[in-house]
């Protein structure tokens, strides 16, 4: 799958996506309602991010939600952070790179998938590329989120709080009806 290397453990990115969000520990932690040591430990890896608190974690930055995702998951290959040249046009350009690679195997997929319902209608070769493809739109993901996080990080765009409050939107309207 992903041939980058990627930060290890989930202590090491939420150390990270604590330092991203700008606020004091000591200030995060009350803001989520949790002491320090809570954090503390979790970035030490001796407990798990409290449940309580992860959706209010996840609203600090982009990184913080995924590190919240990839404790939650373990999917690294989607979730992880890269340990890449963190330059803002180094990052488009590998997301360009791999929208490329990735558009010629989609190409492909339409006639191969052609009025084939299930696993058992696909040949040993076609099974392949549709596995090579998925698998390469899994790296396509983590691209795109690895340039989002930096976006966010360096400029501070919120996007966590907008998409919560997209989200939340739609009850809203439907709690009026």
């Amino acid at each position: 799958m992903l041939d980058v290397p990627m930060i290890d453990s989930i202590g090491d990115m939420l150390q990270l996506a604590i330092m991203a969000t700008n606020i004091p520990p000591k200030a995060l932690a009350a803001e989520i309602g949790y002491s320090v040591d809570s954090l503390y430990s979790a970035v030490k890896g001796e407990r798990s991010i409290p449940v309580k608190a992860r959706a209010k974690l996840a609203s600090k930055s982009f990184i913080m939600a995924c590190t919240v995702a990839l404790e939650g998951t373990g999917l690294s290959q989607i979730f992880g952070y890269q340990k890449v040249d963190r330059h803002i046009q180094s990052m488009i350009i590998r997301v360009k790179t791999k929208d490329k690679e990735i558009s010629c195997l989609l190409d492909e997929l339409p006639m191969i998938l052609l009025d084939k319902e299930t696993i058992a209608d696909l040949t040993d070769g076609d099974l392949e590329k549709v596995k090579i493809a998925t698998g390469k739109l899994v790296e396509r993901v983590n691209y795109s989120l690895n340039l989002v996080m930096e976006l966010d990080s360096r400029y501070r765009l919120d996007i966590t709080e907008d998409i919560q409050r997209q989200k939340k939107s739609p009850v809203l309207a439907h709690r009026r009806l």
